[in-house]
């Protein structure tokens, strides 16, 4: 089964993913990425720590694997064009550094036929949202300027504006903007009347040809 190397260094600043990281046995450590406990193997490296962690594994636990021979099957879209997975419209209206941040505004509209929260139902938050290189680099964004859209309920065909930032500016040229709903919020949200697609998943290219 092939693995996924990750350092153990990140793992414990990328809060997103990664909740606790707890030891088992001697060589194999677990990892809770999304609440569900993934084990790994330690292994070191030119005296540097790392964790393998089965690919399969991280896909069913909802982590975001950009890049690889398996990249996440997701709806692909320019700047400026909506998408849409059968319950949420997202429209990437702006991207860019803003200060020292980097920062994205959406328009997110509910598509269902029921009220919803974006970011409790839909999981547009900053934890699902990240900003992408070519070349498969991430970096998460971890806040949502407007304090009171988080708890806004949308009813179907309303909409709201969405400016998140990150904590710093990425140290690669951002090239997408991915939208990576959980597992879980799908399974959930098909159960509770959302009408999610079997591609939830959305990506949207800075620089459409």
């Amino acid at each position: 089964m092939r693995s996924l190397t990750i350092l153990a260094a990140l793992l414990a600043t990328s809060s997103a993913l990664a909740q606790t990281v707890a030891p088992a046995r001697p060589g194999t450590t677990t990892v809770y990425i999304n609440g569900t406990p993934i084990q790994g193997t330690v292994v070191t490296v030119g005296g540097k720590s790392f964790v393998q962690l089965p690919m399969t594994d991280l896909q069913k636990s909802g982590a975001l694997v950009a890049g690889g021979s398996e990249p996440i099957k997701a709806i692909q879209g320019c700047a400026g064009q909506p998408l849409f997975n059968g319950a949420v419209r997202l429209t990437l209206l702006s991207a860019g550094l803003k200060d020292d941040r980097y920062a994205v505004t959406f328009r997110v509209a509910n598509g269902a036929r029921r009220d919803f929260n974006p970011a409790g139902d839909a999981d547009v938050n900053s934890g699902t949202l990240f900003a992408a290189s070519a070349d498969g680099q991430v970096q998460p964004f971890n806040t949502w300027d407007d304090t009171a859209s988080p708890n806004r309920q949308l009813t179907p065909g309303a909409n709201l504006t969405a400016t998140f930032t990150t904590s710093g500016p990425p140290p690669f040229t951002v090239t997408r903007i991915l939208y990576r709903p959980t597992d879980v919020t799908l399974r959930e949200g098909r159960l509770d009347g959302l009408p999610f697609a079997p591609v939830s998943a959305m990506e949207f290219a800075l620089k459409c040809k």
